[in-house]
C-alpha cells in the first residue's frame, strides 16, 4: 500500500461522516483492502521479524485470531461452567437449550466487528512495514497536518454558519451534536486531536522557519477548533498529549531549550482563544454534574455484565446487544457503547482477549521507547507518543476507537510510530 492510499483512507473515512454507516464504511473497507492487497503483492516489505518486531506480529495475529475463537461452537455445558448466566442468555428455557453455541452471544456482531478489526491491521501493517525511510513518514504526516488543517477551518466555518445540517444539507437522522463533518462532537476532536500533535512534531522538526511557522499554525488552528467543539474529553485529552509531547521532548534531550517551542504554541494558542472568547468552554465544564454523569452507570453497568462474563467475554461487538440485560433504571437512551474503551473491550473480550490486546500495545510501546531518537526526530518522537495519549485519554469517556475513520487514523499512526522507530535504531 502506497503513502498516498494510506492517507487516501484517512481523508475519505473522515469526510464521509467518520465512516460509521455500513455503505461508507464498505466502500472504505473495499479500498484499503484493494490497496493492501497490491501492497501484499508488488511492494519490497521490511523483514517482519527484524529488530525485535517478531513479538509485535505475533500479538498483532493473536489480536485477530480471537474474535474467531470466539466464533467457535463450543460445548454450552462447558461455557455455562466457565461463564455465569452464559446458558440462561442463549437459552429461552432449559428445554431449549443447545448442545453447542459460540462463545459469542451475538455471532453475526462478532464477525463485523472481525471484518473492522482486519482493515485497521491492513492499515497498520501497510504503515509499520511498507513505508521505508524517513522521507516517507514525513510525507505522510505533513500530509496529515494539512489535511486536519482543512478539516478544522471547515469545522469552524460550519459551526459558525450552523444551519442543522451536516455540509449544510445532510440532515441528522438520529440527532447528535455535530461538528464538521462527524454527528458527534467528541469524534471530531479526537480525530483532530491525534493530528495536533503531530503537527506540532513536524513543525519543531523543520529546519527552515517560513515550514516552521506554517505547521505551528496549522496545530494551532486545530486545536482552536477542537475547543470550539466543546468536547470536554477532547480538551482533557488535548493537554494530556501536550503535557507528554513535553516531558518526552524534555527527557530525550535533556535540555530546557527543546521546550520553549511548546510555550510558544501555547502562548499563542491561549491569545487566540481569549480574543475569540473562552466563556463557552468555561461554560461547558461549569455545567458538567460529576454526581449526574450518566457514563458512570453505564460503565456501573458494564462492570456487572463483565462479572457474568470475565473470560472469554460476551463476544467483540456485542454490547449493545448484552447491555440491554444489565443497563441500570436510571438510564433511558440506548447505549450502544460504553462511552469506555477499555470497560467495553473488557466486557467483550474477557480477561484473555484483553490481556492478549495489552501484549499488543506492549510490544508495540517497546520498539518505540528502545528506539534511539536523535537530533530533531526528537520531537516526532514525541508527537507520536502525544498523539497516541490524546486517544488513549479520551477513550476513558467517549468511544472513539469505535468510529471507523478515528480507528483507522489511530492504527495508521501506530504503524508510523514503527515504522519511524526503526529508522532510529
Amino acid at each position: 500500500m502506497r503513502e498516498g492510499s494510506l492517507i487516501a483512507a484517512v481523508i475519505i473515512s473522515a469526510l464521509l461522516f467518520g465512516a460509521v454507516e455500513p455503505w461508507s464504511m464498505a466502500l472504505v473497507s473495499i479500498f484499503i483492502a484493494l490497496a493492501f492487497i497490491s501492497f501484499a503483492c508488488t511492494e519490497e516489505k521490511d523483514d517482519f521479524a527484524s529488530a525485535g518486531r517478531k513479538g509485535l506480529m505475533i500479538s498483532l495475529a493473536l489480536c485477530l485470531l480471537y474474535p474467531l475463537f470466539q466464533l467457535l461452537p463450543l460445548p454450552v455445558s462447558i461455557l455455562g461452567a466457565v461463564q455465569e448466566k452464559f446458558r440462561d442468555i442463549v437459552t429461552l428455557s432449559p428445554k431449549a437449550a443447545p448442545a453447542f453455541h459460540s462463545i459469542s452471544l451475538y455471532p453475526f456482531a462478532t464477525e463485523m466487528d472481525f471484518s473492522r478489526m482486519l482493515i485497521y491491521a491492513m492499515v497498520f501493517s501497510a504503515a509499520a512495514f511498507g513505508i521505508r525511510g524517513e522521507d516517507g513518514v514525513h510525507r505522510v504526516i505533513r500530509t496529515l497536518a494539512v489535511f486536519g488543517f482543512i478539516l478544522a477551518i471547515f469545522g469552524i466555518i460550519q459551526h459558525a454558519a450552523w444551519n442543522g445540517k451536516i455540509y449544510w444539507f445532510r440532515e441528522l437522522t438520529y440527532g447528535g451534536a455535530p461538528f464538521g463533518p462527524f454527528v458527534n462532537r467528541n469524534h471530531f476532536a479526537g480525530f483532530v486531536g491525534m493530528i495536533i500533535p503531530l503537527s506540532l512534531g513536524i513543525a519543531f522538526r523543520s529546519r527552515k522557519t517560513e515550514r516552521r511557522l506554517m505547521f505551528g499554525f496549522f496545530a494551532v488552528v486545530m486545536a482552536i477548533s477542537l475547543f470550539f467543539s466543546l468536547s470536554r474529553g477532547g480538551i482533557i485529552s488535548f493537554f494530556a498529549g501536550l503535557l507528554v509531547f513535553s516531558f518526552v521532548s524534555f527527557t530525550k534531550g535533556m535540555s530546557k531549550k527543546k521546550l520553549i517551542p511548546v510555550f510558544l504554541f501555547v502562548l499563542v494558542l491561549t491569545v487566540y482563544l481569549l480574543s475569540l472568547g473562552i466563556s463557552p468552554i468555561v461554560e461547558r465544564f461549569m455545567r458538567t454534574d460529576v454526581s449526574g454523569e450518566q457514563r458512570f452507570a453505564a460503565w456501573q453497568g458494564t462492570l456487572s455484565a463483565f462479572r457474568d462474563f470475565p473470560l472469554f467475554g460476551s463476544g467483540m461487538g456485542t454490547f449493545q446487544h448484552i447491555f440491554k440485560v444489565y443497563q441500570p433504571d436510571g438510564l433511558t437512551l440506548y447505549w450502544d457503547h460504553a462511552h469506555n474503551d477499555y470497560l467495553e473491550l473488557l466486557l467483550e473480550a474477557g480477561i484473555i482477549g484483553t490481556l492478549i490486546a495489552a501484549a499488543f500495545f506492549f510490544s508495540l510501546f517497546r520498539i518505540m521507547v528502545k528506539a534511539e531518537w536523535k537530533g530533531r526526530d526528537i520531537y516526532l518522537g514525541a508527537a507520536f507518543f502525544a498523539s497516541i495519549t490524546t486517544m488513549a485519554v479520551h477513550s476513558i469517556t467517549d468511544f472513539n476507537l469505535h468510529i471507523p475513520s478515528n480507528a483507522i487514523l489511530f492504527s495508521l499512526i501506530l504503524g508510523l510510530g514503527v515504522a519511524m522507530s526503526k529508522e532510529q535504531v
